[in-house]
C-alpha cells in the first residue's frame, strides 16, 4: 500500500480512506534516531490513535513498529487533518535511554482502551 511520493515524501493511503504523508524528515546522529513530521487527512473520520498511527508509519518508511514512538498529534478544531511529531530508532535500547517512560508505554501494542 505505501506508495511513491509527491516532493515532500512517501504516501500511504489505508483502506479505509485515511492517508499519511512525510512532511518533514531528518537525521539525528547523535541520538540515532530520525525524527519525522507526518501529515494525516482523515475526512469524514476521528483522529487517528496512536497505535493507528505507528502502524501506518511503520509500513511507511519500512521499520518495526517498536521502534517507533509517537511524541506528539495535533488536530485543530473542526478540520478533517492531523500533524503528528514522531521518533524512529534504529534500536531499542536506544529508545528507552531517551523516551519519557509514558510515551513508550502509549506506543506499546498493550495499550488499553479503543484499539
Amino acid at each position: 500500500m505505501a506508495g511513491g511520493g509527491s516532493a515532500q515524501g512517501p504516501v500511504l493511503k489505508l483502506d479505509s480512506g485515511v492517508i499519511f504523508l512525510v512532511v518533514s524528515q531528518k537525521e539525528n546522529k547523535v541520538i540515532q534516531r530520525r525524527e519525522a513530521v507526518i501529515r494525516i487527512e482523515h475526512r469524514g473520520k476521528g483522529t487517528p490513535s496512536r497505535l493507528e498511527v505507528i502502524d501506518a508509519v511503520s509500513k511507511l518508511l519500512g521499520v518495526s513498529p517498536d521502534l517507533v514512538v509517537v511524541r506528539r498529534i495535533e488536530t485543530e478544531y473542526g478540520r478533517d487533518s492531523s500533524k503528528a511529531w514522531v521518533h524512529i530508532y534504529n534500536d531499542r535500547a536506544v529508545l528507552e535511554k531517551f523516551e519519557p517512560k509514558h510515551l513508550i508505554e502509549r506506543s506499546s501494542k498493550k495499550e488499553g482502551g479503543g484499539q
